[in-house]
C-alpha cells in the first residue's frame, strides 16, 4: 500500500467480519437428523446415491462442528504466546473442515459411484425412501435459509450484496457454511433425480450417475474452502476499500508529509495489523514541542553561548517527545476511524 497507487473509494463500504454461529448450529442440528434418516433409508433401498447423500450428511455435520470449535477458539483473548490473539484458529479449523468434506463426503462417493458403475445393482425403493429424501429436502432447505439469512444480514451491514460478500470469502466460516448447505440441497435434488430415473427405467446406472456427481461437487467445495482459508492463513492483504480507507486516515493527519510505505495484514475477520513509514513535518512537530516549552523565555535571557546550547538540547528532547505524543494520538485517530486496525506501528522514515 503507498501513496502512489491509493485509490480514494468512499463510496464504496468496507467489508466486516460477521458471527457465523447461527448457521454453523443450524446446520449441525438438521444435518445431524438427515444423518439418520439417510442411513435409515439406504438400509431399506440400498441405493448408492442414498449412501453418498448419508455419508456427505454426516461429513456436513462432522465439518459444522469443527467449523464451530473453530470460531469458539478464534475468540480467546491474546496472551503472551498469542500477542495478537487467536483469530487465526478459525482458519486452520476452516481447512480441517474442507479436508473433511473431501475425504468423508467427496471421498466416499466418488468410491461408491464408481464401483456401482462396474458392478450395478438394482436399489428396492420405498415408500421410505421418498420420506427420507423429502425430510432432508426441508430440514436442509431450512438450514440454507438460516445461513443464507445470517449472512445476508452481515451483507448488509458490510454494504454489499450477499453474494459478492461470499464470493470474496470475507467470512471464509459463513461461506463454508453457505456452499456446505447448499450443497447438501444440490445433493439432494441429484439423488432424486437418479434414483427417479431409476425407478421409471430400471437402469441403475442412473443411481451410479447421481452418486458420482454427489462426489464430484463435494470435492469442488472442498478445494474451494481450502483456497479461500489458505488465503488468511498466510496473512492476506487487507481488502482495497480498507487499505485506502487506512492510508487516506494516515494522510489527513496534519503532522505527516507523507507516507513512505504501508503494510496492512489480516489478523483475524475484521481485525488488521498495519505498518506504516512517515514523513512527518518538522514545523509542525516543532510547534506541538512550543506549545509546552520555556524554550522562547530562556532564550530571551541568554547571554551565554553555552547556555544556549543547552537549551536548543533540551528542547530537542521536548521535539522527540512531541514526536511520540504525536505518534500515539495519530494511532487513536487512524483507529477510531478505521476500528478494524488492533495494531498500528508507525515509524518516522
Amino acid at each position: 500500500m503507498s501513496r502512489g497507487d491509493h485509490r480514494s473509494t468512499p463510496e464504496e463500504p468496507l467489508l466486516m467480519a460477521g458471527s457465523s454461529s447461527t448457521g454453523v448450529i443450524a446446520g449441525i442440528t438438521a444435518n445431524g437428523i438427515v444423518t439418520v434418516a439417510k442411513f435409515i433409508g439406504f438400509s431399506f433401498s440400498g441405493s448408492g446415491a442414498m449412501l453418498s447423500e448419508a455419508f456427505h450428511s454426516l461429513a456436513d455435520t462432522i465439518n459444522q462442528t469443527v467449523l464451530l470449535l473453530g470460531l469458539k477458539r478464534s475468540e480467546r483473548p491474546a496472551d503472551e504466546a498469542h500477542p495478537y490473539g487467536y483469530g487465526r484458529a478459525r482458519f486452520f479449523w476452516g481447512v480441517v473442515s474442507a479436508m473433511g468434506i473431501f475425504f468423508i463426503g467427496a471421498g466416499v462417493s466418488l468410491y461408491h459411484g464408481v464401483h456401482a458403475i462396474m458392478h450395478p445393482e438394482a436399489s428396492n425403493h420405498t415408500w421410505v425412501t421418498w420420506v427420507v429424501l423429502s425430510l432432508a429436502v426441508v430440514l436442509e432447505g431450512a438450514a440454507f435459509a438460516i445461513a443464507w439469512m445470517a449472512m445476508a444480514k452481515d451483507a448488509r451491514a458490510a454494504g454489499v450484496k450477499p453474494m459478492a460478500y461470499a464470493r470474496a470469502g470475507t467470512d471464509p466460516t459463513a461461506t463454508a457454511v453457505i456452499l456446505e448447505d447448499g450443497a447438501a440441497v444440490l445433493g439432494l435434488l441429484l439423488a432424486i433425480a437418479g434414483i427417479g430415473l431409476e425407478h421409471m427405467t430400471g437402469w441403475a446406472g442412473y443411481d451410479a450417475i447421481a452418486t458420482l456427481l454427489i462426489g464430484i461437487l463435494l470435492a469442488f467445495v472442498a478445494v474451494f474452502l481450502v483456497m479461500i482459508n489458505r488465503k488468511f492463513l498466510l496473512t492476506a492483504a487487507v481488502d482495497e476499500p480498507i487499505e485506502a480507507a487506512i492510508l487516506e486516515a494516515l494522510e489527513s493527519e496534519p503532522a505527516v508529509s507523507s507516507v513512505r510505505d504501508a503494510k496492512s495484514v489480516v489478523l483475524s475477520l475484521g481485525q488488521y495489523s498495519v505498518n506504516a513509514e512517515l514523513d512527518f513535518d518538522g514545523r509542525v512537530i516543532a510547534e506541538r514541542a512550543l506549545e509546552g516549552s520555556d524554550l522562547p523565555e530562556r532564550l530571551a535571557n541568554i547571554d551565554d553561548a553555552q547556555e544556549t546550547q543547552e537549551a536548543l538540547l533540551d528542547f530537542g528532547g521536548q521535539v522527540i517527545d512531541a514526536l511520540g505524543d504525536e505518534v500515539n494520538a495519530i494511532e487513536a485517530r487512524v483507529q477510531e476511524r478505521v476500528p478494524g486496525v488492533k495494531s498500528l506501528d508507525l515509524e518516522a522514515d
